[in-house]
């Protein structure tokens, strides 16, 4: 089962970041729904790993981290065929992250090592820009956006199912933080 496990966004966040999606002049803009920070993503992984992480999770003590934003941004020149609004990567939000990634590993999945880079996702493209779109694009890089911090409450196990239209992401189980 395709999983992961990410920070929903709060309300005031995501009208901000909804809002932030229609200055971008390309790609798909992610659903409002999908809209999330990922802590650890799993990929495809078997029930036995997700009822051991659940269980792993449920039991732990995890910090509420201070959820707050920077500019936008892409990685790599659209490379990943993505841009996205920048996390700032606090100690407490960088602490869940590594713990989170801990126990992910302690339940089987096989996640790669690679540093943790916090971001929301706002829109996805198959290609990289070119002529006016991506001159518009350079321009929204690099620029704050005005979206709303908070603290961050919960976090979720999502199983994610690939459709023609997209990615529909479910939660199976919440997570108090704090």
């Amino acid at each position: 089962m395709r999983s992961f496990v990410a920070m929903p966004m709060e309300e005031g966040a995501i009208a901000a970041l909804v809002a932030a999606q229609s200055y971008l002049p390309f790609g798909k803009p992610v659903p409002e729904e999908n809209l999330h920070l990922t802590l650890a993503y799993l990929g495809e992984v078997s029930e036995t790993v997700l009822e051991t992480l659940h269980d792993l999770l449920d039991s732990a003590r995890l910090p509420a981290p201070e959820i707050s934003f920077g500019a936008l941004g892409t990685f790599a020149e659209m490379e990943r065929g993505l841009v996205y609004a920048e996390v700032h990567p606090t100690p407490a939000l960088t602490a869940l992250q590594s713990k989170v990634a801990q126990v992910a590993r302690q339940a089987g999945a096989d996640l790669p090592r690679r540093r943790f880079r916090p971001h929301v996702t706002l829109m996805r493209a198959n290609r990289q820009p070119v002529g006016p779109a991506r001159d518009r694009l350079a321009a929204a890089m690099g620029q704050n956006c005005d979206i709303p911090g908070f603290t961050a409450r919960r976090m979720s196990l999502y199983q994610s199912t690939l459709t023609p239209h997209g990615a529909v992401h479910e939660v199976m189980a919440d997570y108090p933080l704090g």
